[in-house]
């Protein structure tokens, strides 16, 4: 008698859901997001009438081979060059640590966890006997879900132990088994140590290795919706797989799982009270409305996107999805209409075209769309494919209007040669679109599908300086390559007009405040991390001088990459409120006054009057942060469901010395960052950066 009893029978005799055991269905139960990729590939195979099986076990070996320097870069005072397919590194002065990284792979860890480098040494004249009896290979490596090359990344292999080594050509073997070899290895750093002389590599080869890879049941569920476009790869880490799924989640899997022309409306709903226009994939989620799929989790129609969804609701979903008579009519009275203005461009019927003049070879409205066939300008022509929107006659005030989005579809003609799109726009004092006033990228690296097969531009225009005053036109050019472009919309959109809202503003729009740093005030004091920001011994390393709490410190101090140990190597003669290193590189100042703190790096000492070379190290950071590894978790203040965060600083720059030479930049930014953690992605950081001084 549950109201989701036929549902749950329905989908489970398809086989798109299975039993939480062989008699429980577990209906208030949650779904995992491989739970959610498993039932969207199944839906797929089922419609396609497929089976979904193991990815086949045979891997042919990927040899990295040399031709040219490109995506290698020269790490420090390393000569790198390319010689008859032959990468050869060999330092510019004397130094210890030579090598190359190189990018651009893009290899399952699954299927190569075995790498192969064929190399070979040729030793400098008068080399150090003792030198080579700790002479190591090194290979770092990058993933797609981090792209830093750290410690914990890192094969060494050592070589002095090695009977074989000469200055013949040698193989090194490398079999992975280290738990961080995951997900898709994407950069690695080929590091021969010791400065032994010049390094030869033939190439390096990933194939399939004896270690043993554990296989989890949802990876071939995984592989299908990556191979059918149903996932794009990438989007979920290798540990967010057995956290819950949200609901907007489940929805992109779902509508990617049947062609588009599977959600035929059979409603006629507007909008979506909890979605905004412009949210991603927000045209997506309005048409699974329209055919019946989803109406709301209550009788308003809100949709909950951020939040998790129940078993029985899924089996509701899946059973719609799958059985057309099944799907729901329903009425909702938001209306996104409301958030648009003159300027956007939708194509309902012929008339709003008489607003607009074009350059291609035929346009016309179909099904709500722009179809537009480009012109083909014969072979002198440069480009040869030009296809063009324009709109004249508007006043458009460019501190209201900053957001361009514009979603279409390319049924390009033969071969794709330039998939550049542009966004050109005039001002008042204009007479024609000049180039300086040009907005554009590639369309098929830079925007994204969306799960109902649609490419979507999005621009932020207030990033440009010359986005200002009033714009008089706009022009709109899809790539430049024969075909046919379908354009659903063209929008500008007002900037978040909540951006920088002040607390009552926020309050009288319906949000709530919770203030999430504890202990904002700096009252107990710190933990001060060890150089190269390893951990932290509570015990030892703490700087409470200026208070008089007993309490443990909530905030750690970190000076990465700046030269000193800011604790080690303590400066304890100063003002028992200033911290600071013996030679005054990093400093941080407390004010008990004003509660304050001031953080401070003097890079003329690192850099000594030489530019960064970002090879070698990352650029020097002062910085503070509450560490989840040692900040209790206070329910009450860290728990929330958001859909945006505010954060205030009271901030200011007072000292700037400019170290600007003309060899180059050394340090001459004042950035803010700022990071959240979440339950839903453990151990991945969600960054915001702001630019608050910048003399570059």
């Amino acid at each position: 008698t549950n109201w989701f009893a036929e549902n749950v029978k329905t989908a489970y005799e398809l086989g798109f859901m299975n039993g939480k055991s062989e008699d429980k269905f577990d209906p208030n139960g949650n779904v995992t997001v491989a739970e959610g990729i498993t039932m969207a590939a199944r839906v797929h195979a089922a419609y396609n009438g497929v089976e979904i099986t193991e990815k086949n076990a045979d891997v042919e070996e990927f040899r990295l081979e040399f031709d040219s320097m490109k995506n290698i870069m020269a790490r420090g005072t390393t000569n790198a060059r390319v010689e008859i397919g032959v990468l050869i590194m060999e330092p510019k002065t004397a130094s210890p640590d030579i090598g190359v990284l190189v990018s651009g792979l893009d290899l399952d860890a699954r299927d190569y966890n075995k790498v192969t480098v064929r190399m070979r040494r040729e030793s400098k004249p008068n080399a150090d006997p003792n030198a080579f009896r700790e002479e190591r290979f090194e290979l770092f490596y990058t993933t797609s879900t981090s792209n830093q090359y750290a410690m914990d990344k890192y094969l060494p292999v050592a070589l002095y132990k090695r009977q074989d080594i000469t200055d013949d050509w040698f193989d090194i073997e490398i079999n992975v088994s280290a738990p961080l070899w995951k997900d898709f290895i994407t950069g690695i750093r080929i590091d021969p140590s010791n400065d032994m002389g010049v390094y030869y590599v033939d190439y390096v080869a990933f194939s399939k290795g004896s270690a043993k890879v554990e296989k989890k049941w949802y990876e071939m569920y995984v592989d299908y919706a990556v191979e059918n476009k149903i996932l794009a790869r990438g989007t979920y880490t290798s540990n967010s797989y057995n956290r819950n799924i949200t609901r907007a989640e489940l929805c992109d899997l779902l509508a990617a799982a049947l062609p588009v022309e599977s959600y035929t409306p059979i409603n006629d709903i507007k909008g979506i009270p909890d979605v905004y226009r412009d949210d991603k994939n927000s045209d997506v989620y309005l048409m699974l409305y329209n055919a019946g799929i989803i109406l709301g989790s209550d009788s308003n129609g809100t949709m909950n996107p951020t939040s998790d969804i129940k078993r029985s609701e899924v089996a509701a979903i899946i059973n719609r999805l799958a059985i057309p008579e099944n799907r729901v009519k329903g009425s909702i009275s938001a209306d996104w209409s409301d958030q648009g203005n003159e300027y956007d461009l939708e194509f309902n019927d012929a008339s709003d075209l008489t607003r607009l003049s074009f350059e291609a070879e035929s346009t016309e409205v179909r099904d709500g769309a722009l179809i537009l066939k480009a012109r083909d300008r014969g072979e002198k022509a440069s480009p040869r494919f030009d296809p063009r929107i324009i709109m004249e006659n508007v006043s458009i005030d460019t501190n209201v209007y900053t957001k361009l989005k514009v979603r279409l579809k390319c049924d390009f003609d033969d071969e794709i040669t330039n998939t550049t799109y542009e966004f050109f726009y005039m001002t008042e004092e204009d007479t024609g679109f000049a180039p300086t006033k040009l907005a554009y990228a590639d369309l098929l690296s830079t925007a994204y599908l969306d799960p109902a097969g649609w490419y979507v531009v999005e621009l932020d225009l207030a990033t440009r300086n010359t986005w200002d005053g009033t714009v008089t036109a706009f022009r709109f050019d899809p790539v430049n390559t024969g075909g046919t472009f379908t354009i659903d919309y063209i929008r500008l959109a007002k900037e978040d007009v909540l951006q920088g809202a002040s607390h009552d503003k926020l309050l009288a729009e319906g949000y709530t405040a919770t203030r999430l740093l504890q202990d904002e005030g700096f009252e107990r004091g710190f933990n001060v991390s060890q150089f190269e920001a390893k951990k932290v011994d509570l015990n030892a390393r703490r700087w409470q001088d200026y208070t008089q709490s007993t309490e443990a410190p909530l905030w750690t101090i970190g000076a990465l990459w700046s030269g000193h140990d800011l604790y080690d190597e303590r400066d304890t003669s100063v003002n028992k409120n200033i911290l600071t290193d013996k030679y005054a590189i990093n400093t941080v100042k407390y004010n008990p006054e004003e509660k304050s703190l001031s953080l401070h790096i003097d890079a003329t000492k690192i850099y000594n009057g030489k530019p960064h070379d970002s090879s070698v190290t990352w650029w020097p950071h002062l910085l503070i942060e509450q560490n989840p590894d040692y900040v209790p978790f206070d329910k009450a203040r860290n728990t929330a469901g958001a859909d945006r965060v505010f954060v205030e600083l009271d901030i200011k720059l007072s000292d700037f010395k400019p170290t600007t030479n003309i060899e180059g930049i050394n340090a001459c930014q004042f950035p803010a960052y700022f990071y959240l953690m979440t339950d839903k992605a453990p151990g991945q950081r969600i960054w915001f950066g702001l630019s608050l001084f910048d003399d570059r």
